[in-house]
């Protein structure tokens, strides 16, 4: 079923009652219907500007809808609205007022810009998803209004009504109902009111302010990281973007400054080839022994002459999690290897398994009971299933680690957090996310045309000061599977592996989003994403959508508008939720 066009595909900064109502007309509606969000409309008939929630341009009518969240009163002339969780606002206008106002000043828009629209049906409505409203005034027009009683109905049965209610209203007071606009109209009056337009701002210096900001280390993480000197043995939890690797790497860092050997590891490849470079400048790189997890078993294995028997194990599903550390542990103890002073573990969701827990207490000084120790996750990145993990956290419980719990979002803007979320389904943090630049999808009808549209997107923000080297284009796939196959370039640049030694100056990178856990860039741009929706997909697309700092672009193919929509729809639902559970 194709689906009506939002623009943009995502509400911005608007309360949860919106951007339910704004999705849900966007899965509910039907083709060639435009929905417009937050719509600024100058010559208001009381304002220098106001501003439209919802504009419906559809084939029966062109509608202005007010929403109002929360509760709804009106007490000597003054409206009173509440927001849950959010406190209250009072207006001295109705909402039918509201909604009446811009539907007139959108109307006197349209007819300056063609007369051809004066002879259309204009009308307006009011919704309230959260409220059952019975008052009655001489300012409430119960006809056109949807409240919680009938919100779980259709959409599009709201359409009609209004479509009903004003065609007769106006053959009463005006002697004819207005004419149904045409799919050229509609196309017409979404250019005028919402134009296509390029802006030539520098979006690399957008950037870099965004930039400045996400630097910043919150209190909440400053807190945390104090915290950890007083407690040896600790597991900080967040989602992506809390700032868990720049913790650890602070607390590696701390570590070595009081001449301990801390063993820094992390279960991605790239994570600690780049972590390394960073640190090998420090005064006390020597101590930071960055290690990814599984290439430090394979070389210790290989020193005890284990190696061959790594092969009878490697197709067992269980071999990261079981045999890999078990081999570990019996090679550690034939060369009696020394311990490390201090273990740091990043992205420990991956490795935490009761046998890769034995082969951390072997390796660290006075081991897990009365070593130091600090693990960093995100529980909603954990690969192993609730048994395993039930079994890690046995292991550690008669321990006692202090846990420390990571809010609020220093990698992401708001934008890309949402989005993110959005087409993930798994949510980021939003809180204390910085502002950012829309992140709306790009979609595609053809492979071609998506190779295309990745050349523009490509171009237009080179030519706009962002760095190719900013620029990481992930997938899901390899490279050899993916959309970019047999291409050595993208929008003029070169394109290159993350996993090649020595990154070039004006390439773009190409990773899988796997294999780019941890890392981040300024800007992140994701293809191969049909699969929008499967649960299996999900966290890899959690993981990976999440690297992006300041710029988020999709590349969807147009089929799956109706899949980005119902998943726009389950957010708004899990924010309203929490939203809830917070009031």
């Amino acid at each position: 079923m194709k689906l009506a066009v939002l623009i943009p595909d995502l509400p911005k900064d608007c309360t949860h009652s919106e951007r339910l109502v704004y999705t849900r007309l966007g899965s509910e509606l039907p083709e060639e219907w435009v929905i417009l969000h937050s719509l600024g409309v100058h010559g208001h008939s009381t304002k220098i500007w106001g501003e439209a929630d919802i504009v419906v341009l559809s084939s029966k009518g062109f509608f202005a809808l007010e929403v109002k969240g929360g509760s709804v009163s009106c007490s000597d002339g003054i409206w009173h609205f509440g927001q849950p969780g959010r406190g209250g606002y009072t207006k001295k206008e109705d909402p039918w007022t509201q909604a009446k106002d811009t539907m007139f000043a959108i109307k006197d828009r349209l007819y300056e810009a063609d007369p051809a629209f004066g002879k259309l049906l204009f009308g307006y409505g009011v919704v309230m998803p959260m409220e059952t409203f019975t008052a009655t005034g001489p300012e409430i027009e119960p006809a056109v209004l949807l409240d919680k009683r009938d919100f779980r109905q259709s959409l599009a049965r709201f359409i009609a009504l209004l479509e009903r209610h004003w065609s007769v209203s106006w053959k009463a007071t005006r002697g004819w109902s207005g004419d149904p606009p045409s799919p050229a109209l509609i196309r017409k009056a979404r250019q005028i009111l919402r134009p296509d337009v390029e802006s030539a701002f520098s979006v690399g210096g957008f950037l870099t302010a965004v930039e400045s900001k996400l630097l910043q280390l919150t209190n909440e993480q400053i807190r945390a990281s104090r915290r950890m000197a007083s407690n040896p043995r600790t597991i900080v939890r967040g989602k992506a973007g809390t700032g868990k690797t720049v913790i650890a790497v602070e607390r590696a860092r701390l570590l070595a400054g009081q001449g301990k050997r801390v063993l820094f590891l992390c279960f991605n490849q790239l994570l600690a080839s780049h972590i390394r470079s960073g640190l090998a400048k420090e005064p006390n790189a020597s101590l930071i022994d960055v290690r990814h997890v599984h290439a430090l078993y394979a070389e210790v294995i290989g020193k005890a002459g284990l190696s061959g028997r790594l092969a009878q194990f490697s197709p067992d599903p269980g071999f990261y999690a079981h045999q890999f550390p078990q081999l570990f542990v019996e090679a550690v103890l034939a060369l009696e290897l020394e311990t490390w002073d201090a273990l740091v573990v990043d992205e420990a969701q991956d490795l935490l398994t009761s046998d890769n827990l034995d082969a951390f207490d072997l390796i660290l000084t006075d081991g897990l009971a009365r070593g130091q120790w600090h693990f960093f996750l995100d529980p909603l990145q954990n690969i192993y299933d609730s048994d395993i993990q039930s079994a890690a956290e046995a292991r550690l419980a008669p321990i006692f680690p202090a846990y420390d719990d990571l809010f609020e979002n220093c990698r992401n803007t708001k934008q890309v957090a949402t989005q993110a979320s959005i087409i993930s389904g798994i949510d980021l943090a939003l809180q204390g996310a910085p502002d950012g630049s829309p992140c709306d999808n790009v979609y595609y009808g053809s492979q071609a045309d998506a190779l295309a549209k990745l050349d523009e997107i490509v171009k237009s923000l080179t030519s706009r000061d962002v760095a190719p080297e900013s620029i990481a284009i992930l997938s899901t796939r390899r490279r050899e599977n993916s959309a970019l196959a047999g291409r050595t370039s993208v929008g003029g640049h070169p394109l290159q592996d993350a996993s090649e030694i020595g990154f070039g100056k004006g390439a773009v990178l190409f990773s899988t989003m796997h294999a780019f856990k941890g890392l981040e860039r300024a800007v992140v741009i994701a293809i191969d994403m049909d699969e929008i929706g499967r649960k299996e997909i999900s966290m890899l697309h959690y993981a990976g959508l999440s690297r992006a700092c300041g710029l988020l672009r999709v590349l969807l193919p147009k089929g799956a508008k109706t899949s980005y929509q119902e998943q726009a729809t389950s957010f708004a639902h899990r924010q309203t939720l929490d939203r809830d559970l917070m009031a």
